[in-house]
């Protein structure tokens, strides 16, 4: 059995990349594959999904990789063969992709969905005035929302290229994630930290591989 780890491009110097690692790399055509040879297949805990995460890193400091869905397992070679045949076009039109390029993520607050409590009166005329102003309120942070991330968008367009929103995680906040050039970096993330002056809460982080953008491999 294999438990698969990430895809990177055929001349990739694997040999540098593994060392200090259980990781094996099977080189095809146009993509090398690094796998680990295992007994049977990893626990989903914490400590082994961030031991997989921080080989995964590793290899990302030497050369682009696709980052393989962690528990993913090949029987054997053959089996791994198969796999590479099916999907080796477009891994490597994925990889040509993230080459030489880092992820930014910016972060925007959320409009709030708190109800406005300051009137404690009970009367039905000001609880539906109370329901009415809410929702005004509400609409209007929505539109502001929305009028910021377009002027973001439209901000980061010269860097990026290509802007993806990335799932929620905290309920107060919005994620946009940006594949940017290595070069411009620096550039993005000054553009952004002066464009969030004037927007409490906005904030960019990164560099990081950009694995957002790396269509995590399965099996």
């Amino acid at each position: 059995m294999m438990l698969l780890y990430a895809v990177a491009a055929g001349d990739a110097d694997s040999t540098a990349a593994t060392e200090g690692t259980p990781l094996r790399a099977h080189r095809y055509d146009d993509v090398t594959v690094f796998v680990e040879p295992r007994t049977q297949a990893p626990e989903r805990s914490t400590r082994e999904v961030f031991a997989y995460g921080r080989i995964l890193h590793q290899l990302w400091t030497r050369f682009p990789v696709l980052p393989v869905r962690f528990g993913t397992v090949v029987s054997d070679e053959t089996e791994l063969e198969q796999l590479v045949a099916e999907h080796e076009s477009a891994w490597t039109e994925r990889l040509t992709a993230v080459a030489g390029r880092s992820e930014c993520i910016v972060h925007l607050p959320l409009p709030s969905d708190a109800v406005d409590s300051t009137d404690s009166t009970d009367s039905t005329d000001n609880a539906e005035q109370t329901g009415t102003d809410y929702l005004r309120r509400r609409a209007a942070e929505v539109r502001a929302h929305e009028h910021e991330t377009a002027e973001l968008k439209a901000l980061l367009a010269p860097y990026a290229s290509e802007i993806t929103p990335l799932p929620q995680v905290r309920p107060s906040e919005a994620r946009l994630s940006v594949l940017v050039a290595d070069e411009v970096v620096e550039e993005v993330l000054a553009a952004v930290e002066w464009w969030a002056t004037s927007r409490a809460g906005a904030t960019i982080t990164g560099p990081w591989p950009p694995f957002s953008f790396c269509q995590e491999v399965g099996a």
